[in-house]
C-alpha cells in the first residue's frame, strides 16, 4: 500500500535527523544531480534546504508524483538577455523529457526547447524557512510569477514553508487557492481574499495523475465506468459543486419544482446515486448507470428514443434499488412520464454523475449538498438541518457505543448522532442496530441518505408523525407501538395486556426539542391522557405544560436497558433552576450521573439558549443506592472554546469556523499533517474524561471505555 505524504515525510526526518549532509539530490538541480547538500547549519538546526528535500522526497515515496518529472532550482530566462534568469525552486513537468530540452536551451539557446518547457510546465514549488512570516510578499512576488512562466491554463503552485503548506491553481490569467473554499471572493479573490492564514491538509495535495486530468482533459466514456473512477468531492470542488447546486435548482425554479415535491424527487435521486455507487462497489462488472449522454440530454420532446432510454435505465434503477431502501423509495415519487419530473431528474443526473458520493468525504458532502438544498427547500426550518457536527462527534465519542450495542435516537432529524456512531466505533457497531424515529417524513428521507452514506443503510428508521417517539415505542420485533394510557401511566410502559415487550437500548443519544417556548401543552385530552403517561408530568408540570425536553429525558432513561447509557443535550435550566428540581431530584434516583458538560450560548443555529449535556448510566437500583452512599464522583466541565460560532448570510444560518491560533507568531495551529485546528476543547475534554473515568467503578469503566 502507498504511503501518504505525511508518512512519507515522517520516513525522510526518521532517515535524515542525525544527517547534517545530504549525500545526492533526489532530482536535478538546476539539471544535474549533485553532491553533498548541507541540510544543517552549524547549530544542527534545520534549514530550508532540509525542507526543501524534505518535501521532494515525500512527493516522490508517496508515490503523489514520479521523479524524472520533477527539477530543483529551475532557470527561466527573463525578456531581456542581460536581465538575471527567473529560477523556479521546484517545477514538475508534464513529460519525463524535460530534462532533454532543457538542457537543449541552456547549452545551445534553442527556443523551441524553451517552448516546449513552457508547454510542458504543470507545477511550480516554492520553498521557505520563514515560519509564515511575510506569506503575502513571497506569494506575490516569487510563487505568482513562477507560475506564469507556464504558457498552460492551469497550473498548480506549491508554497512549503517550514513543514506548512498552501496550495494555488493559475486558472486562466488568476492565481487562487487550489482548495476553493479558501477563495473568499470566487474567481474575483485577490490576494488579500485568499485565507493566507490557513495553510491546507497534506491530504489535498494532487498527485500528477490529478494534475493531468485538469491539464489533459480526455473524453469520457460514461456507460462503462465505475465508482473509482468519479471525482471524489471535498473542498476543493467547492466551485464546480455549487454551480452544480445552482444549475438544478434553476431548473426546478424552471419548471415549478422548488417546493416539497421537488425537494422529495431530489432526495430520491441521491438515494439512486448512492445505491448505484453502492451496487458497483459490490459487483465490479456491473457498470454505473446514473448517468446521462450527450445525445439523451439533447431531447425535444418525451417521445424522443433517447430520452426514452435514459428513462428507461433510471426506471430500472429506481426498481433495483427500491427493494433496499424502502424509507426513501418506498413512496413513488417520481412520475415518469412527466416532462417537469424528467426535466428535474435529467439536470440532477447531468450534475451530480461525474462526482464520487461514496467515496468521498463526508463532511463535504453534508456542507456542499444537504445543508445548501435543505435550506432552500425548507427555509422556515433551517436550524434543524445545518447540525453543529464537533459537538456530536464529541458526544458520541464520550459516550462510545461500540460493537454489538444498540443505539437509538428519539428525535433523530438527519441522523448524525447514528451515523457518527457507526463511523467511530471500535469494534464497529452493526447498521442494523441502529434505530431512529422523527415526526418529520423528510427528515426520515435526508436521515436514511446520511445512513446510506456512512453506514451500510440498514439502519431502522421510523417516521411517525404527530408526537413521534413520545407517544410510540419500538417493540423487541422492531414493531411500533404506542403507549395505551389506561396501562401506562406514571411510566409503567411495561404493563401491556398482551405479550408486548419493549426493545430496551444500549445507548441513547439525542438532542430533543426543549425550553418554555417549546413546552409540551396538554390542550387536549388525548395530549394529557399522553403526558400522564410520564411520572415527571405527575412530579413536576407547572400547569398545564412542562419543558418538552423533561418529556424527552424520562424517554431516555426508560428507553434503556440495564446498565445502558445515555447522552442528552438539554437547556441548562433543566439542570439548575428550582422549577425543576423533583425534576432532577427523579433523574438522580433513577440514574447515576456520569458527566454533566455547560456549553457556551449560542452554539445552536436556532436558539441562544444556554446548553448543558447529560452523560449517565442506568444501574440496578441497589447498585445505584450503594454508588449515592459512597457518594460518587461526576465529572464536570464548562466548555468555553467549541471551535465554531454562528453566523448569518442572506438570513441562512450556518457554522463558521475558529481557527486556534499561535499565541507567539498568531499563525493558525496545524496538526503534523498539516491540517489547521479549530480553537476547541472537546478533544482535550474527551481525554480527560477517559483518563477519570478509569478511576470509576468497574461497570463505568467498562461500559464507557471498554477497559
Amino acid at each position: 500500500m502507498a504511503k501518504s505524504f505525511f508518512e512519507a515525510k515522517v520516513e525522510f526526518d526518521e532517515r535524515y535527523k542525525n544527517i547534517t549532509v545530504l549525500p545526492q539530490s533526489l532530482v536535478p538541480v538546476n539539471g544535474r544531480i549533485i553532491q553533498n547538500i548541507s541540510i544543517k547549519n552549524q547549530k544542527g538546526e534545520n534549514t530550508e534546504e532540509y525542507y526543501k528535500w524534505q518535501f521532494i522526497y515525500a512527493l516522490i515515496h508517496s508515490g503523489l508524483c514520479p521523479k524524472d518529472f520533477i527539477g530543483v532550482e529551475v532557470w527561466f530566462p527573463k525578456g531581456n538577455p542581460s536581465s538575471r534568469p527567473i529560477i523556479l525552486d521546484g517545477a514538475i513537468f508534464d513529460d519525463s523529457n524535460w530534462l532533454h530540452h532543457y538542457h537543449n536551451f541552456w547549452q545551445n539557446k534553442d527556443q523551441s526547447s524553451l517552448e516546449w518547457l513552457r508547454n510542458h510546465l504543470i507545477g511550480v514549488i516554492e520553498f521557505k524557512k520563514e515560519d509564515g512570516r511575510d506569506i503575502e510578499k513571497y506569494i506575490n512576488q516569487q510563487l505568482k510569477p513562477a507560475m506564469k512562466e507556464s504558457d498552460r491554463k492551469f497550473v498548480i503552485g506549491f508554497y512549503y514553508d517550514t513543514e506548512r503548506l498552501w496550495i494555488f491553481q493559475k486558472s486562466g490569467n488568476k492565481i487562487l487557492r487550489y482548495d476553493e473554499s479558501k477563495n473568499e471572493k470566487g474567481e474575483n479573490s485577490g490576494i488579500k481574499d485568499l485565507s493566507l492564514y490557513l495553510p491546507d491538509s497534506y491530504s489535498i495535495i494532487p498527485s500528477f495523475n490529478d494534475i493531468n486530468k485538469i491539464v489533459k482533459p480526455t473524453t469520457i466514456d460514461r456507460t462503462q465506468r465505475t465508482t473509482d473512477d468519479l471525482e471524489v468531492i471535498s473542498s476543493i470542488h467547492t466551485k464546480q459543486i455549487n454551480d452544480s447546486l445552482s444549475n438544478i435548482l434553476r431548473t426546478l425554479d424552471k419548471v415549478g419544482l422548488v417546493n416539497q415535491i421537488g425537494y422529495e424527487i431530489l432526495i430520491q435521486m441521491l438515494a439512486l446515486k448512492i445505491f448505484d455507487e453502492k451496487a458497483n462497489k459490490i459487483d465490479k462488472n456491473r457498470t454505473l448507470k446514473f448517468y446521462i449522454s450527450q445525445d439523451e440530454r439533447n431531447y425535444s420532446s418525451l417521445a424522443d428514443p433517447s430520452i426514452q432510454q435514459f428513462i428507461r435505465r433510471i426506471e430500472n434503477l429506481y426498481n433495483e434499488a427500491k427493494g433496499s431502501y424502502r424509507t426513501i423509495l418506498g413512496q413513488s415519487i417520481i412520475n415518469f412520464k412527466d416532462s417537469s419530473h424528467i426535466s428535474a431528474i435529467v439536470s440532477i443526473v447531468e450534475n451530480f454523475q461525474d462526482y464520487s458520493f461514496v467515496n468521498s468525504y463526508k463532511t463535504d458532502i453534508y456542507q456542499l449538498v444537504f445543508y445548501r438544498f435543505a435550506n432552500e427547500f425548507a427555509k422556515e426550518r433551517k436550524g434543524q438541518f445545518i447540525t453543529p457536527i464537533w459537538l456530536i462527534d464529541f458526544l458520541v465519542k464520550i459516550v462510545n457505543p461500540r460493537g454489538n450495542e444498540t443505539v437509538i435516537d428519539p428525535c433523530v432529524g438527519i441522523a448524525d448522532f447514528l451515523s457518527l456512531s457507526f463511523v467511530n466505533s471500535n469494534p464497529k457497531l452493526k447498521d442494523d442496530n441502529l434505530y431512529g424515529i422523527d415526526n418529520d417524513r423528510q427528515m426520515i428521507m435526508l436521515a436514511q441518505l446520511n445512513m446510506l452514506l456512512n453506514g451500510d443503510g440498514n439502519a431502522k428508521l421510523y417516521y411517525i408523525p404527530d408526537k413521534g417517539s413520545i407517544d410510540h415505542k419500538i417493540d423487541i420485533d422492531g414493531k411500533v407501538v404506542k403507549l395505551n394510557p389506561n396501562y401506562h401511566k406514571n411510566g409503567n410502559w411495561d404493563n401491556w395486556p398482551d405479550t408486548t415487550e419493549l426493545k430496551k437500548f444500549d445507548v441513547v443519544l439525542t438532542n430533543p426539542p426543549f425550553g418554555e417556548d417549546r413546552a409540551y401543552k396538554a390542550f387536549t385530552t388525548e395530549d394529557k391522557e399522553i403526558a400522564e403517561c410520564y411520572e415527571l408530568w405527575h412530579l413536576n408540570k407547572q400547569g398545564n405544560w412542562i419543558d418538552l425536553g423533561l418529556i424527552f429525558l424520562e424517554n431516555a432513561v426508560r428507553l434503556l436497558k440495564e446498565n445502558g447509557r445515555m447522552g442528552i443535550i438539554l437547556s441548562n435550566s433543566i439542570a439548575s433552576i428550582d422549577r425543576w428540581k423533583k425534576a432532577r431530584r427523579w433523574f438522580i434516583e433513577n440514574m447515576r450521573i456520569v458527566a454533566l458538560f455547560d456549553l457556551p450560548p449560542n452554539i445552536f443555529a436556532d436558539t441562544g439558549v444556554n446548553t448543558t449535556i447529560i452523560v449517565a448510566y442506568k444501574p440496578k437500583k441497589e447498585e445505584l443506592e450503594k454508588l449515592k452512599n459512597q457518594n460518587y464522583e461526576v465529572f464536570i466541565k464548562d466548555i468555553k472554546r467549541v471551535g465554531y460560532e454562528v453566523r448569518t448570510s442572506k438570513r441562512v444560518k450556518y457554522y463558521n469556523p475558529i481557527w486556534k491560533i499561535n499565541e507567539q507568531t498568531f499563525d493558525v495551529e496545524t496538526d503534523e499533517k498539516g491540517n489547521p485546528l479549530l480553537d476547541e476543547e472537546f478533544t482535550e475534554t474527551i481525554e480527560e474524561f477517559r483518563n477519570w473515568a478509569k478511576s470509576q467503578e468497574k461497570t463505568l469503566r467498562d461500559i464507557f471505555i471498554g477497559e
